[in-house]
């Protein structure tokens, strides 16, 4: 690769620049073809091991799971097909609202705002395991901040790619989620008709053994 060339390819993104720096980082993304979607896939990959990690390994003292009953889908649908269905919403609410972001963008500005969550819940866990009942405050506490810090984060990205003012990324958010809420409930109502008709035929098929 020539020097010229070289000069030319945009050097990726350090995420946890974002975490202080978001106007600059996500304003980066946005111009100079910045951030990288394979992390933004390892950082929902490390949100999904650390919600698994959070269900099993939380100190017996606040661990209210049964551990015997772990669903891994489960888990894989709040995590990983949330994460999904936000940025496929967020890019369908875009396209109708003249948002600039593209789809690569929404993805990466996504995860790289979900960092101080997901730290969040990988430190509660461990912590957990030597606080004792009375410290547990200091866990909400925690995880309510990352909570907060992630959403800003997200608000400002999302501000940053689309070029929305203040007030339109806020229905842009919303809709967002509306939008999500639609695709759930068209996904739930799916699955429980294929459940009808596969309960069903499945009755017939039974009845017909029977006869013959």
């Amino acid at each position: 690769m020539s020097a010229s060339a070289a000069s030319q390819t945009p050097k990726k993104l350090n995420p946890f620049s974002s975490l202080l720096h978001p106007f600059d980082s996500f304003y980066a993304i946005k111009e100079e073809g910045k951030g990288s979607l394979l992390v933004s896939v390892f950082i929902v990959l490390v949100f999904f091991i650390a919600t698994i990690f959070k269900r099993q390994s939380t100190g017996y003292t606040f661990n209210l799971a049964d551990l015997s009953a772990l669903n891994v889908w489960l888990i894989a649908a709040k995590t990983i097909v949330l994460y999904a269905l936000w940025v496929a919403g967020n890019w369908a609410v875009a396209t109708w609202m003249d948002g600039e972001g593209k789809a690569k963008q929404i993805a990466v500005v996504s995860a790289y705002a979900s960092i101080p969550y997901v730290a969040a819940v990988i430190f509660t866990t461990l912590l957990s395991r030597v606080l004792v009942q009375e410290e547990g405050m200091f866990l909400g506490y925690m995880t309510t901040i990352a909570m907060i810090w992630s959403a800003v984060l997200m608000y400002i990205g999302l501000l940053t790619i689309h070029d929305y003012g203040a007030v339109k990324t806020l229905q842009s958010v919303a809709l967002t989620f509306a939008a999500m809420g639609i695709v759930i409930f068209l996904a739930v109502l799916f699955y429980t008709l294929f459940q009808q008709v596969y309960v069903f035929i499945y009755t017939i098929y039974n009845e017909m053994l029977f006869r013959l």
